[in-house]
């Protein structure tokens, strides 16, 4: 929190290249500054001018009667460093930087950029920027507008951070009529210096701020992201926009921002693991901010509907499932009172459609008796144009105190003209979000429950966080496959099940391990060079006799020793066979940005064809990956299919808590595979017939 006090509650500031000329940016901001009613002092900085809109104007920051709290910068490029390197000179330690011309346009930008970042370093500075739009603070304790957004922020509880100081001037413009409201607004533009992260843990201790919104094109130092992500959204909701899910999209955004393009999978996973509910669209992104910011959360999915029309009832009952929610099935007595008093013609279930005579008090009486029901957890309020002798506003404003006594979420959708007549005051008045379409307000709806069950989980992770531990190394060289022993050991440490097997050079040796283990055996080369062994003739299956043990023994060594180099040993690894069962795969692999991946999901052709995985980033517990199964298309697969047993989800999350805390803790593996794991119905575990990893 500390790096943005000063620069999101300053009690002073000077503005470097304030202007008297019409139509300037140094005008533009200096204007907007004093257009929110800033409670504390300006200090416009310009040469050649006395007063600047009716304030004093001072010639240099020698000449200031007191060092301010933060300087912003509005200068062309080329005097932004002189600027920056007076500004620590005179022990200012806080800068917005609004001019461009940095990175974001090439060779010579980069080099200006890095030495804007050594000079904050030299002087011990905090740098907003460059090629932003700056901040403001709606708090009523500081009215602070540091950008130059012609149009005020209307004062409200939603934050908003975004990589894009151009696309936040068009959201304030497109929100300004609605009863969209922000608290704190933050441009990181470069993020040479401040970025995300700074701002997250700014708002974790903002009381002003309910919903935290972000527009991202790149996401820098990501494990820090995730760690304060994960503590903010256990008690505000995060959304965010994540530009770059493309192709093209990806290209664009580098190109713009001098970002690393990240794949979007993996993107998505970090963003689901950190907490951050991920919107498709800015519209998506503050439409669900608007109702997290005004109305409670749902305590669970189950949804009622009622409606003065049939159409918007059946499309809203249509978008519930899509959102992961359900309609709520009304108690009977809940329906015997709505018949009670609505017309035959009426639908008394759920959604409970009162048909288009339906007025103010009809409207009262149905969510009365709705909201009573326990089986109902939130109720989409659906209003398509009234009868004559009814408004919107007569409708909302009777049920004014009954919505002013509900504990239950409310989200109206107003299918009607909003005129004088809507009573859009009284919306506000009772903190009801305002849709047109039943199907954004579902979604918003599914948000909300989506972001409920994500709360729970990050409190409850953090009761049982994952302790990791100082773990021996494996000692094969960089860049080399590890030896498959040294692999089946440290299986073992992590308590993940493994078929019985040996590594050996001799014939014998597996003839002996046939005998105890009384069954089929496996044959395979355990030479780490080879890593395709089924497509080289180096595995054998299903051998049970001396005969096929040494006939197989002897093709697998006379091909290895076609294959090893020169002086190479060939290396047999013997495993009791598995009986059938479900394949299934976990793999490993080190991202350079993001951390140690978690794959996990079907084996076979779920896998290869239909690629149904799902990803997460170690480590992981039980509980998260028991979640992150929950995503897997081929949720069929676990209840048995086609003769199949079926597969414990809890056992196998189990199996994939304990891959990522082995992952975690050996940062020499840059990647590892298990595949296949055979799920055993015997030992209700997944167990591991063949594995290999890379250690960088």
């Amino acid at each position: 929190m500390k790096r943005l006090i000063k620069i999101l509650r300053p009690k002073s500031i000077a503005v470097i290249g304030a202007s008297r000329k019409e139509g300037s940016l140094g005008k533009m901001f200096l204007e907007a500054v004093l257009r929110m009613n800033y409670t504390g002092k300006i200090f416009p900085i310009n040469p050649k001018a006395v007063e600047i809109s009716g304030i004093k104007a001072y010639s240099d920051l020698e000449s200031l009667p007191q060092k301010p709290d933060m300087a912003i910068i509005l200068l062309a490029h080329k005097f932004v460093l002189q600027s920056v390197e007076l500004l620590g000179k005179a022990g200012i330690k806080d800068i917005i930087v609004i001019s461009a011309g940095f990175k974001e346009v090439g060779a010579e930008g980069i080099e200006r950029e890095k030495e804007l970042v050594a000079l904050g370093r030299k002087y011990n500075m905090n740098i907003l920027g460059p090629n932003c739009m700056g901040v403001f603070n709606t708090d009523p304790a500081y009215s602070f507008n540091g950008t130059f957004s012609p149009t005020l922020p209307r004062p409200g509880h939603v934050a908003y951070i975004s990589q894009s100081g151009a696309l936040a001037v068009a959201v304030l413009e497109l929100f300004a009529h609605t009863d969209l409201g922000f608290s704190i607004f933050v441009s990181t533009g470069n993020k040479a210096d401040i970025n995300d992260n700074d701002a997250l843990e700014f708002l974790l201790q903002d009381d002003n701020t309910k919903v935290v919104t972000l527009y991202l094109e790149s996401i820098d130092q990501a494990q820090g992201f995730g760690q304060i992500c994960r503590r903010l959204s256990a008690v505000k909701p995060i959304l965010a926009v994540k530009a770059g899910r493309t192709a093209s999209g990806l290209k664009a955004a580098s190109s713009h921002t001098g970002a690393l393009a990240n794949p979007d999978h993996l993107v998505d996973a970090f963003l689901k693991q950190s907490g951050v509910l991920r919107m498709d669209s800015l519209q998506e992104l503050f439409d669900t901010a608007r109702a997290l910011e005004k109305q409670p959360l749902p305590c669970g999915a189950n949804v009622a509907i009622v409606t003065n029309a049939g159409g918007p009832g059946i499309l809203a009952s249509d978008a519930v499932e899509r959102a992961g929610l359900k309609l709520a099935e009304l108690q009977p007595a809940t329906i015997e009172r709505l018949k009670s008093f609505l017309p035959a013609e009426a639908a008394s279930g759920n959604p409970v459609d009162m048909i288009a005579s339906a007025n103010h008090e009809t409207y009262a009486k149905a969510m009365e008796i709705v909201l009573n029901d326990e089986n109902v957890q939130a109720v989409l309020l659906i209003i398509v144009r009234p009868p004559v002798n009814t408004t919107v506003g007569m409708i909302i404003s009777e049920m004014k105190g009954l919505v002013q006594k509900a504990h239950k979420t409310i989200i109206p959708v107003i299918m009607a003209q909003r005129d004088e007549e809507a009573g859009l005051d009284v919306f506000r008045e009772l903190n009801l979000p305002l849709y047109s379409y039943p199907e954004a307000a579902v979604k918003v709806l599914g948000a909300m429950w989506q972001y409920r069950q994500t709360q729970r989980r990050l409190r409850e992770a953090q009761k049982a966080e994952p302790v990791l531990k100082s773990a021996v190394p494996l000692s094969t060289a960089p860049g080399k496959q590890a030896k498959a022993a040294d692999l089946f050991n440290l299986l073992g440490k992590y308590g993940i099940a493994a078929t019985p097997y040996l590594v050996c050079e001799d014939v014998e040796d597996i003839l002996r391990f046939q005998r105890e283990v009384k069954g089929k055996i496996v044959i395979k080369t355990a030479n780490e060079e080879i890593i395709h062994k089924s497509d080289e003739g180096l595995l054998q299956l299903n051998l049970q006799n001396e005969t096929n043990i040494r006939s197989a023994f002897t093709r697998i060594k006379q091909t290895l020793q076609k294959k090893l180099p020169a002086g190479g040993t060939p290396l047999f690894l013997a495993q009791k066979q598995m009986e059938p069962g479900p394949e299934l795969v976990i793999g490993g692999k080190r991202d350079a940005q993001f951390g140690a991946l978690v794959m996990a999901g079907f084996g076979g052709i779920f896998i290869e064809a239909l690629k149904d995985v799902i990803f997460r980033f170690a480590p992981l517990s039980e509980q998260e990956a028991l979640l992150m199964l929950e995503e897997l298309r081929s949720q069929a697969l676990f209840a048995g299919f086609r003769g199949q047993p079926p597969v414990d989800k809890k056992s196998f999350a189990r199996t994939i808590h304990k891959f990522s805390l082995l992952l975690a803790e050996h940062p020499e593996i840059t990647e590892m595979d298990l595949n296949p794991l055979i799920w055993s119905a015997e030992m209700q575990e997944a167990v591991v017939v063949d594995l290999r990893a890379t250690v960088g």
